[in-house]
């Protein structure tokens, strides 16, 4: 695993290699494996695949459009740019095969209502929506998150946009504060499902 301290993210374009787009699958899977919301989200049985293939759906579907900030064997961060979080239709039939694999067909349509439920939540006002930040466990501590979120939070205070994002791990509500993001709600993600808090960055002064 690479030990500098200086790594900066890769900018990963929509046409990437087949390599490089296993590479995020890979540190992203290991990076969420006791996350409440993909265990929530994701069937029990096989979980490590069905995690793997969550990865690469959001990756493939939801990111690859957007912006997708990389550090090989450390991390990334996935972007989506202001109005652009949103699915078209076209987009959800897409998505729909690998979130039925990863769910499970019974549990599909609870886990879209919760889906759809936090969805609504989201500000109204132009914004950068941080999809994902994971940086893998055995690299955590060494200002990779930092060096993961810059390009984005920089293109925030130039174009003088809000950034948001949504956690179910409540021991990144301090990590994300320190980089200007404050808790405006607290909510579930469905009745019997985690905690989730929605943190906004305000755009400049």
């Amino acid at each position: 695993m690479p030990s500098s301290y200086s790594l900066s993210p890769v900018l990963l374009q929509p046409h990437c290699t087949r390599a490089e787009f296993d590479a995020v699958v890979e540190v992203l899977a290991r990076a969420f494996v006791d996350d409440p919301f993909w265990r929530w989200l994701c069937r029990p049985e096989d979980f490590q695949v069905r995690l793997r293939r969550g990865m690469a759906a959001q990756l493939r579907h939801l990111a690859l459009p957007g912006r997708v900030d990389h550090i090989p064997g450390v991390g990334a961060a996935l972007w989506s740019p202001p109005g652009q979080w949103r699915l078209g239709l076209w987009q959800q039939l897409r998505f729909l095969p690998d979130f039925a694999a990863i769910t499970g067909l019974t549990r599909l349509p609870g886990r879209l209502g919760g889906i759809q439920h936090i969805q609504q939540l989201h500000p109204k006002r132009p914004h950068w929506y941080l999809q994902v930040l994971g940086v893998a466990p055995d690299q955590q501590g060494r200002g990779h998150a930092r060096r993961l979120l810059a390009p984005v939070l920089a293109l925030c205070d130039r174009d003088h946009h809000g950034a948001f994002l949504e956690t179910c791990e409540p021991d990144n509500l301090p990590l994300y504060r320190r980089f200007g993001f404050e808790v405006i709600r607290e909510d579930r993600v469905t009745a019997d499902g985690p905690p989730i808090w929605l943190m906004w960055r305000p755009p400049p002064l």
